[in-house]
């Protein structure tokens, strides 16, 4: 079960202690999502290292143990982005990154 954090100060802990500064890495999972979305890989490095704009973290502990955050960035009025990460020890490894066009005020209400 996913735990959503909205709190601006928890938000900056975790980046700044388990994203920030880390080598990304894409999985081949990733590339394969990223074209079926139609999403280009450019926009994803370009909008990554924008923190200030995530409204929300999802913290899940994932199938082989380790613990995978999503990041939410509000990106306009009516577009968000998310951005799957799972932190390595000198990485940070990429699953996937969704564009959604659409109110996420539903899912981001837990």
């Amino acid at each position: 079960m996913a735990e959503l954090i909205k709190d601006k100060e928890e938000i900056n802990k975790i980046i700044t202690e388990k994203i920030k500064g880390k080598k990304p890495f894409f999985t081949k999972y990733y590339g394969i999502r990223l074209a079926t979305r139609g999403i280009e890989h450019e926009k994803v490095l370009e909008i990554f290292p924008q923190f200030e704009k995530v409204i929300a973290i999802e913290k899940e502990k994932l199938k082989f143990g380790d613990t995978g955050y999503e990041l939410f960035y509000q990106l306009n009025n009516n577009s968000t982005f998310s951005i799957a990460t799972v932190p390595k020890k000198d990485n940070i490894e990429i699953i996937h990154a969704v564009e959604y066009k659409r109110d996420l005020g539903k899912r981001l209400k837990k």
